[in-house]
């Protein structure tokens, strides 16, 4: 396996499965740079199949794939499927016409707040850019989503923030269990499905998942993801993500991630190693896996990012972090991460037979921790 990144190291790029890296330019800040880089390493490095991880190179790459041999982006969904899961404003309104439910939802076409402002009827509700990454006169930026209490904070977050400019989302806030489908596409044929859910995040009201859980495979969670999928003729892996909600038990979409996601590490533990059969399918190999393939019950754990978490509850007030009366108490959450040992339980880092990225990713962890107590 050859790992590139934009530092020197990585977490992956430590590991003793990693045989060779290469450090490239940032994908955001130099695209042509980041292009050229992975050319030559192609060539250089004898790299057969590139598989993106993130949603910027993913993006780059995309676009790019006519400047490299077919077979090496065989990994890389088609551009146009890929700008329309990635863009929330557009997949909202794809999922609203295929029967998909989703959050109760005011569009904002070009920024001007005061005509649609009236259609905002309860608070709090959290407003969502259309794409997670935009191209500005500087290069491509990323964007931020934002809880919103009241109409005063929400006219002020729109005369701020320059990119809610471009098409954005308002959407009525959905309590309930994040839950997600991930799955393995060969041009719109489903070969593999996978669900799992969130048990705590990051930042705590929604966000990274730090302990999730692998579940069987919820109807009519999964049909909804197979749906979308299928409609934009999907290659290669992407999760589903959905809220249920917690008064009527319906699914409701939040987004779609059309890459590898931070939670992968959990399929492959519960038995269902998607990489591998990623790159079967880049072989010409048939994939067909039966829905039953994984185990139930297996839980997978960020044990740096739980910290995080723990650390945000024990010195943040509830209403600070967007929590409900119901979140859990700053002890009960002690309790919790105190939990270290379980049946089931595995972490996403730590291993003894592979120990480097977890040493890097303590170091780079107190570091950090250090300068912000500067």
């Amino acid at each position: 396996m050859v790992v590139g990144s934009e530092t020197l190291k990585s977490l992956a790029g430590v590991s003793k499965y990693c045989h060779r890296t290469w450090q490239y330019p940032s994908p955001l800040g130099d695209p042509f740079g980041f292009v050229a880089s992975l050319i030559d390493a192609v060539g250089r490095l004898g790299i057969t199949a590139i598989m993106p991880v993130t949603d910027s190179t993913t993006q780059v790459l995309a676009a790019k794939r006519d400047q490299f041999p077919a077979a090496v982006l065989n990994a890389v969904p088609p551009l146009e499927s890929y700008e329309l899961v990635s863009d929330k404003y557009r997949l909202m309104k794809v999922a609203q016409a295929l029967g998909v439910p989703i959050p109760t939802t005011v569009y904002v076409p070009d920024g001007d707040l005061s005509s649609v402002l009236d259609q905002v009827t309860s608070f709090p509700v959290v407003v969502k850019p259309g794409r997670s990454l935009l191209m500005t006169d500087r290069g491509w930026g990323k964007t931020s989503v934002h809880f919103v209490s009241s109409a005063e904070e929400l006219i002020d977050l729109y005369r701020r923030v320059p990119y809610l400019k471009n098409p954005s989302l308002i959407q009525q806030r959905v309590e309930g269990e994040g839950q997600g489908v991930f799955g393995l596409f060969d041009h719109g044929r489903p070969c593999a499905l996978f669900a799992h859910r969130r048990i705590r995040e990051k930042p705590p009201a929604g966000g990274v998942s730090v302990l999730r859980e692998s579940i069987e495979l919820p109807k009519p969670m999964t049909d909804y993801a197979v749906k979308l999928l299928e409609h934009v003729k999907w290659h290669g892996v992407a999760m589903v993500e959905f809220k249920v909600d917690k008064a009527s038990k319906i699914p409701r979409l939040m987004e779609i991630n059309g890459r590898f996601w931070g939670s992968l590490q959990l399929a492959i533990d519960a038995g269902l190693n998607l990489p591998y059969l990623l790159h079967q399918i880049l072989s010409g190999s048939p994939v067909a896996v039966p829905n039953n393939a994984y185990h139930v019950g297996t839980r997978s754990r960020w044990l740096l990012g739980d910290l995080d978490h723990l650390l945000l509850r024990l010195t943040r007030s509830n209403t600070a972090l967007h929590l409900g009366s119901e979140a859990p108490s700053r002890w009960r959450c002690l309790a919790d991460f105190s939990r270290l040992f379980q049946r089931n339980l595995h972490y996403e880092v730590e291993s003894l037979s592979d120990p480097r990225p977890a040493l890097m990713e303590y170091r780079a962890w107190i570091s950090q921790l250090v300068e912000g107590a500067r």
